[in-house]
């Protein structure tokens, strides 16, 4: 906006500052005639003064116009103070030095009023019409006819009405620069914020819309646990709205049990109380629902929401029921066990027989005898793959069951070694045993086949002329079970899934090794039921080293 022009964007609108300023004004100049009348009736009752008093009316008439209520100033308004300092430049004419010298002083609300217009215009005219209304006391004080007190009173007023008219108008523009440029800011700001919050509408709607369409059930609280979001799925659900409750109550409060879908959880250890105090939980089963009625199964995970300032912000817990995955993994295993068991008793009974055939093979053809070998290590696969398999399906329907002794990693793991001579002489392999005394608390039936399951996959995975390592200590208060071998290693990918069930890596497939990829699976639910670590440390083509960790007892 050019300096010329009035002000299109005023902290105040015309209308207000109108009322106020020429109602004061128009106030006080009423009040200033009448003590006029009073004292000097003559003079009050002059043309002059009936003049500038009409004036003064029709500047105070002007605040009465509907365009008054413009949002912005306009050219019109500014002859609402021109008529103010008009009225008292006529008045004056005729009553210089007189009663109105004092009055002149109530053009400072005229001189405001311009002021605010915010307009060069509107300043220059406050100048001029300021010494217009001074204009009668310097002819006055040129013809030498007013007396000396009378001279210096009117040199003080010639001096000091334009100062003081002008410098109230240029103060009033001043101010209300500032002031509009502080309404500029604000409603900038304001735009900022509204822009913002619609911005945020429009997230948390596409937020909201996103997760009422996900099948799994979502939410989300404040650090301290208090609602902030649940989705369609949790709202609506019937098992959780039932009788009219509260959903969110009734997630709070709904009995859930472990994973055997007996045991009662504990309060404090129930997914939502374990995520508000900062933990995070992952991939947990539960059950909801009585024991031995309608069960579901719910896998849950939740963890909280910090920023990159590590401000923590919200909480997330993620619950996916998984009642229909989970009863065909138990179908599944059910089939599992019972072939598994239906399998294991004529492998016994062959395997029995085959033993006494072997006692008696000096008594057989020799094209008989030479197949016993053959028949014998495929009894023996065929077994170990009948235990592993049991074994698996036992550790999916609860905590495995352990039988607790007294007993020797060192020892186990060689008989373990003792086991496999056949195979590693017949690859040629070295084998460095470093069998150090790491006695403990164990079952040494499940450790063996921890071993076995270990050394066994280093002589398949090793090729031929390759060493294979076992070392087995004490370090602390753990006891330790180190297997390293020179084989054909695992990539990082592989390394991710490799303790799955019935995963092979990439390495193994190649090879064409034979196994259904059970061995580790079942290492690693041995090492976990007796509270240990099992770690992996492998580079494709040099090798893999499997570190085994128990606690002493």
């Amino acid at each position: 906006m050019a300096d010329s022009t009035i002000d299109d964007r005023p902290f105040v609108t015309p209308g207000v500052t109108a009322r106020l300023l020429q109602g004061a004004f128009a106030t006080i100049f009423l009040a200033a005639t009448v003590l006029l009348l009073i004292i000097e009736a003559p003079l009050a009752a002059s043309a002059p003064n009936l003049i500038g008093a009409g004036f003064v009316a029709v500047a105070t008439l002007l605040i009465l116009l509907p365009g008054i209520n413009a949002p912005s100033y306009q050219p019109w308004m500014l002859a609402i103070p021109g008529l103010d300092f008009a009225a008292f430049a006529i008045i004056r004419t005729v009553s210089t030095g007189d009663g109105t010298n004092p009055m002149v002083m109530m053009l400072t609300l005229p001189a405001v009023w311009a002021g605010l217009m915010r307009s060069r215009i509107a300043l220059a005219t406050i100048g001029v019409l300021s010494v217009l209304v001074v204009v009668p006391d310097m002819v006055l004080l040129a013809r030498g006819e007013l007396g000396e007190a009378d001279a210096d009173r009117a040199v003080v007023l010639i001096v000091m009405l334009p100062l003081v008219m002008i410098l109230s108008a240029v103060a009033a523009n001043a101010m209300a620069s500032i002031l509009a440029d502080r309404q500029q800011a604000l409603l900038i700001e304001q735009t900022r914020r509204a822009e913002a919050a619609g911005a945020s509408e429009r997230s948390r709607f596409l937020l909201d819309t996103v997760l009422d369409s996900l099948t799994i059930g979502v939410i989300i609280t404040d650090p301290d646990g208090e609602l902030i979001l649940m989705n369609k799925v949790l709202r609506e659900s019937p098992e959780l709205t039932a009788n009219g409750a509260d959903p969110w109550e009734s997630y709070r409060h709904a009995p859930a049990f472990d994973a055997d879908g007996v045991t009662p959880l504990d309060p404090d250890d129930m997914t939502y109380t374990r995520v508000v105090r900062g933990e995070t939980v992952i991939d947990r089963m539960i059950w909801v629902g009585p024991p031995g009625g309608a069960q579901r199964a719910l896998s849950v995970s939740g963890g909280p929401v910090h920023t990159a300032d590590s401000e923590h912000i919200a909480n997330v817990i993620l619950i996916t029921e998984v009642t229909e995955f989970v009863r065909a993994l138990e179908a599944k295993d059910a089939f599992i066990g019972t072939v598994s068991h239906e399998l294991r008793t004529p492998l016994t009974t062959v395997a029995g027989a085959l033993e006494v055939i072997i006692e008696q093979q000096e008594s057989l053809p020799d094209a008989v005898a030479q197949w016993l070998p053959v028949l014998q290590r495929n009894v023996s696969r065929q077994t170990v793959l009948v235990r592993d398999l049991l074994t698996a399906a036992g550790t999916r329907t609860g905590p495995m069951r352990l039988d607790v002794s007294d007993a020797d990693l060192a020892e186990i793991a060689a008989d373990a070694a003792a086991a496999l001579a056949h195979e590693i002489t017949a690859k040629r392999l070295t084998v460095h045993l470093d069998l150090r005394s790491a006695r403990g608390r164990l079952d040494p039936v499940r450790l063996a086949q921890v071993c076995e399951n270990l050394l066994s996959n280093a002589v398949r995975y090793t090729p031929e002329g390759g060493t294979v390592a076992v070392v087995t200590r004490t370090v602390g208060d753990e006891l330790e079970l180190d297997v390293q071998d020179t084989g054909v290693g695992i990539s990082d990918d592989d390394q991710r899934r490799l303790f799955d069930e019935f995963f092979r890596a990439d390495s193994a497939r190649v090879s064409a090794t034979r196994g259904i990829g059970l061995g580790l699976s079942i290492v690693k639910a041995i090492v976990d039921a007796h509270d240990g670590r099992l770690h992996v440390e492998s580079t494709l083509g040099e090798g893999s080293t499997f570190t085994v960790r128990l606690p002493r007892r």
